[in-house]
């Protein structure tokens, strides 16, 4: 990584891009998809076969759903992203950027952040992007499904 000097200010170039990740199943990444998300849960429902919801599950740090689609691009200009699919971030500045952020917390270690990744899941009309220590794909029933909402609506019930 080397250094720009850009209107006088000293500053690190990127040298993030992405990786294709390949999944066991070939799913359809290029139009309807959802997600339900915790404070620490998110699940991207991929895909419904009798009953079974097939879904990628993270517990993350921080995600960003929605703008931009597959006629903008991605604003961080990251090379290697797959169109309609996921991938990882190697060397990732928004890693980068929470990591310097949480420098100002008594207890940081830069450490935290070792284990970290970020991942892109492109589809036609939105853009996931996901910090997380991984993932798992996941198989629930619509059952499951509606247990999950109902235990994080107990959280924000009214006790009144």
């Amino acid at each position: 990584m080397g250094l720009l000097n850009l209107f006088g200010l000293k500053l690190e170039s990127s040298n993030q891009y992405a990786q294709k990740i390949t999944l066991e199943k070939d799913y359809k990444f290029m139009y309807e998809n959802f997600i339900v998300s915790s404070q620490q849960t998110l699940f991207l429902f991929l895909e419904e076969n009798n009953e079974t919801i097939e879904a990628l599950n993270f517990r993350f740090k921080v995600y960003k759903y929605g703008y931009p689609n597959d006629e903008v691009g991605l604003t961080s200009k990251i090379s290697g992203v797959e169109i309609y699919g996921i991938s990882q971030v190697i060397n990732s500045d928004w890693i980068k950027e929470l990591m310097i952020n949480n420098r100002s917390h008594s207890k940081h270690s830069d450490s935290f952040y070792s284990n970290l990744k970020h991942y892109i899941i492109r589809f036609k009309d939105v853009t996931l992007e996901v910090i997380s220590q991984n993932y798992e794909i996941v198989k629930i029933t619509k059952e499951e499904l509606s247990e999950i909402i109902n235990k994080q609506l107990e959280y924000i019930k009214n006790g009144d």
